[in-house]
């Protein structure tokens, strides 16, 4: 199966946000990356997906014509949560469309770090463009979206591997730590909390002992987990509650009847009177005109070891629980996890394509030997990629589309949706019920707007990240 494409029919009054002929356009947005990103039949050959168990039953899918209240597409974090919330608290009749199982996007690939994030910008950033009492207001949800998580597996238990208590960042030379001492007064003045800053020799005492250590700042709030146990987790849970999943149910064609909407998969179609968008990174540009051109996706790509034994931890002194990243110019999060494989993640380049992959996986291999040379030669077992969506403005974006309140989208959290993504689920259900209590910050409801060459929006990398980040993308491409 190569790329799916989706027909809608919209008409002439759709959006129309960028200056090429729509030939051209298509075929660029058909080459934006490499099939091997969307291909249902390759293998993710991720370490989540091995170590998950049995996938989730009784998601079959669309078989003839059926009929809902609310359809949701995209069976990952934010599809769930909100059909879980719609079904459960409002008695909604609810089916999530799914083009190949839950948690087979992003939702189920990433580093699985619950964390503080969500939006592209700095809360410093979002005070100058939004005022303090919003970049507050963003610091309380993501406080929120974590306790939500949390509160989520636990009430309804969830065996999602819960590991470790904050987030850790180490600084690699002087520069970075002066960063990170900035960072902690930063959080101090709009969040009200502290973050706690650890000299060099401390990081090596208490979290691990290597090379290139100039301190570090451990962020209260977050954890880490298996995403693919949480996700599978949220789709048992939305199952309990009433919710219809339909696996292997691409959209292929979309359009209305009177105030209702058409959702034609392969096997079917599904008649609702209400739809949420919620493919994120998976989103493509013809699904409907709201979206078209709005989304960055971006290749992400982790690697986990084989197990470590006691002895070759022992050999960095590695004692930290929590998940961890670092200031160097190419990002990468990374963590030890309860069985003692070492998982790390980071950019994935601007193809797709299979062999840019094994140039990536190496590129990683070589950062983990850069931070624990002694484990450098420990073999890398698992190795696949996702997607991080970003907007065209650096913001989350969820609400009503504008001029049609029966479509509603929530999309783009930057890189950081383990739990921006639960949270903005609930939100947004609460916006489609009408029952909506949740207080969403501006940042969030302001509407989702083009890049404005959407054919060329991969090089909004070099925008928001210079010429080095960019250059570290192209390399080895």
């Amino acid at each position: 199966m190569g790329v799916p494409s989706v027909e809608n029919d919209f008409g002439a009054g759709s959006p129309a946000p960028f200056l090429l002929s729509a030939p051209v356009t298509q075929w660029v947005m058909a080459k934006l990356f490499h099939d091997a990103m969307y291909n249902p039949d390759r293998p993710v050959a991720s370490h989540w997906e091995a170590s998950a168990g049995e996938p989730v039953s009784g998601c079959a899918p669309v078989d003839g014509d059926v009929t809902c209240d609310v359809a949701v597409i995209g069976g990952g974090f934010t599809g769930l949560s909100a059909a879980l919330h719609l079904a459960r608290d409002d008695q909604i009749a609810v089916r999530v469309i799914e083009a190949v199982e839950p948690g087979w996007g992003a939702s189920g690939r990433n580093g699985g770090h619950c964390c503080f994030g969500g939006a592209g910008l700095d809360p410093d950033e979002i005070a100058a463009e939004f005022g303090e009492d919003v970049a507050r207001q963003n610091i309380t949800t993501q406080r929120e979206a974590i306790d939500l998580v949390r509160d989520l597996a636990l009430t309804n238990d969830l065996d999602i591997d819960m590991q470790g208590q904050g987030e850790l960042c180490v600084a690699h030379n002087a520069r970075s730590m002066d960063e990170l001492r900035d960072e902690t007064e930063l959080w101090k003045r709009l969040g009200g909390f502290d973050c706690e800053l650890y000299a060099a020799d401390e990081v090596r005492e208490q979290m691990y002992d290597a090379p290139g250590i100039s301190g570090g700042m451990l962020f209260p709030f977050g954890f880490g987990l298996h995403p693919m146990k949480y996700a599978r987790g949220l789709a048992r849970l939305a199952q309990k509650h009433g919710v219809t999943i339909h696996g292997r149910s691409p959209v292929t064609r979309w359009h209305r009847e009177g105030r209702r909407h058409r959702l034609v998969t392969p096997g079917g179609s599904v008649l609702a009177n209400k739809v949420l968008i919620a493919t994120n990174g998976f989103t493509r540009d013809e699904l409907h005109p709201a979206v078209d051109g709005c989304l960055l996706p971006v290749i992400s790509e982790i690697i986990a070891t084989r197990p470590l034994t006691e002895n070759e931890l022992a050999r960095h002194r590695y004692q930290a629980t929590m998940p961890l990243y670092d200031k160097r110019p190419m990002f990468a999060y990374y963590r030890v996890l309860p069985d003692n494989r070492v998982h790390m993640g980071g950019p994935g380049g601007m193809t797709g394509t299979p062999a840019s992959k094994e140039r990536w996986r190496s590129r990683l291999k070589q950062r983990l030997a850069t931070i624990w040379p002694e484990w450098r030669d420990v073999e890398v077992e698992y190795c696949w990629r996702g997607f991080v969506c970003l907007s065209s403005d650096g913001l989350t974006h969820l609400g009503p589309v504008e001029n049609d309140p029966s479509v509603f989208y929530s999309l783009a959290y930057h890189g950081n949706g383990v739990a921006m993504a639960t949270w903005s689920g609930r939100a947004v259900a609460g916006l489609i019920s009408g029952h909506a209590n949740r207080n969403i910050p501006a940042t969030m409801t302001q509407p989702l707007k083009p890049f404005p060459i959407p054919a060329l929006r991969k090089f909004r990398i070099y925008r928001r990240y210079g010429g080095r980040m960019l250059r570290t993308l192209l390399g080895g491409e």
